[in-house]
């Protein structure tokens, strides 16, 4: 984090070295992983012109690479005009103040990166505090440049007006470090008291569609959750190709035979190695999932891999709190699979799995009836007595629940139904029907 760097909207396409630290016995994920930190610096404004390989068993204490590799990505920078040194991996502030000192440019981890595609991606006011609580967490043990570089945190000047390294002294026997420290902590009680009463609100929220059947849409970044959405729904949602085009969830109504009460959610995607500090800034948001009666965990299938995306996402589920939500398992793109093999094996392993495209339709009627075949466990059964002459009553009766038997006596109808919550409500209170069983 050497000084103050340039906003998204300046810095397009960025010049950066990325450094690669894939382990030996992981070799073989090196490509994908190289594929993944690309794409994420491109949504970040970011160009990888040069990629430095590090396969140690275990990371250098001090700089987590070798001394070589340092020379190497040192000359990799003044060969290619690199503006930046990306690594695939989180450091510690002494790691990054080491690897700055030695390369001599700015050092960003994987942690901060993520964090600045975050931040460039919020766009309500949620999204917005949470990304800046992760920023400051992630930022408060690495505040070791000079006092303005708060601005970008949201914290206004320290005191002062330029200049002034961290050993300032800004006030009695108080160095400019220390305001700094204090400063954050008051910032991210302040965020966390504002981010704690959004998530109440949210959970009554979510608690007042207590009588809906609430489905939650999870799953890896850019593995189709917002193409989903929409091809379930009229949401009309943001479905972009890149990674973290969704931060803020969407809820819309899903219409589904003999269930009347239906909502689906789309979510925050998930990757791998996601900030500890995110997840927690981003609670509020991950309501949605955790009171979920039910999650559509959407896997890309056009993924060479899919296992590894697939424990990412569980990981973060165990994280906040919600592996014990009833889930099933959506394999999209399969109108071109990474491989056609690979996918029946996945789907033996995943029972219950539905393999769909989300683009060409492909699948989705057998999504609606997996989906509706959960949400009736919830639905209660009624034998219900009306006069047949009520087709007023009759078509609301078939419209909001589901027939299972139909029988008349003499000129009155009696109906065996499967009704949700709400619906069992009204019928109860209906004078011109009667409830036999």
């Amino acid at each position: 984090m050497a000084g103050k760097k340039p906003s998204a909207t300046t810095r397009a396409r960025m010049p950066i070295v990325l450094v690669l630290t894939v382990p030996p016995k992981d070799r073989e994920l090196e490509a994908d992983r190289e594929a993944e930190m690309k794409s994420l610096l491109d949504t970040a404004g970011r160009e990888a012109v040069a990629v430095a390989r590090q396969h140690l068993q275990k990371p250098v204490s001090a700089t987590c690479i070798g001394s070589g590799k340092i020379i190497e990505v040192a000359e990799l920078v003044k060969a290619h005009g690199a503006e930046q040194v990306v690594f695939d991996t989180q450091l510690t502030p002494s790691q990054q103040r080491n690897l700055e000192r030695d390369i001599g440019i700015a050092v960003v981890d994987y942690n901060e990166l993520i964090l600045d595609i975050f931040a460039t991606n919020a766009r309500t006011h949620q999204a917005m505090l949470a990304v800046q609580l992760a920023q400051l967490e992630y930022g408060r043990s690495r505040l070791k440049r000079l006092w303005t570089h708060l601005d970008r945190l949201g914290l206004g000047g320290s005191g002062g007006t330029g200049g002034g390294g961290a050993g300032a002294v800004r006030g009695p026997g108080e160095k400019q470090i220390e305001i700094d420290k204090r400063l954050v902590r008051k910032r991210i009680i302040e965020l966390q008291e504002k981010l704690d009463e959004i998530e109440r609100r949210k959970e009554r929220t979510v608690a007042g569609r207590g009588d809906a059947f609430n489905i939650a849409l999870v799953g890896y970044t850019n593995s189709g959750k917002s193409t989903l959405m929409n091809a379930l729904t009229s949401a009309g949602v943001l479905a972009e190709d890149r990674l973290f085009a969704t931060l803020d969830t969407r809820t819309a109504q899903l219409w589904l035979d003999g269930v009347t009460n239906a909502v689906v959610s789309d979510t925050v995607g998930f990757i791998r190695n996601l900030p500890p500090t995110l997840i927690a800034s981003f609670h509020a948001t991950l309501a949605e999932v955790r009171e979920a009666d039910l999650l559509l965990h959407v896997v890309d299938a056009a993924s060479p891999v899919m296992d590894q995306q697939i424990v990412a996402v569980e990981e973060v589920l165990g994280t906040i709190g919600a592996s014990a939500v009833p889930m099933v398992v959506v394999f999209n793109k399969v109108d071109r699979p990474y491989s056609k093999s690979m996918l029946q094996a996945y789907q033996r392993r995943y029972a219950g799995s539905v393999a769909i495209s989300a683009l060409t339709g492909e699948g989705l009627d057998a999504l609606r009836e997996t989906i509706r075949a959960h949400a009736v466990k919830r639905l209660t059964r009624l034998t219900v007595r009306f006069s047949a002459a009520n087709g007023a009553l009759s078509a609301f009766i078939r419209r909001r629940a589901r027939i299972t038997d139909e029988q008349y006596d003499g000129e009155e109808a009696v109906l065996t139904i499967d009704a949700d919550a709400r619906l069992v409500e009204e019928l109860r209170a209906h004078p011109d029907l009667a409830i036999v069983a």
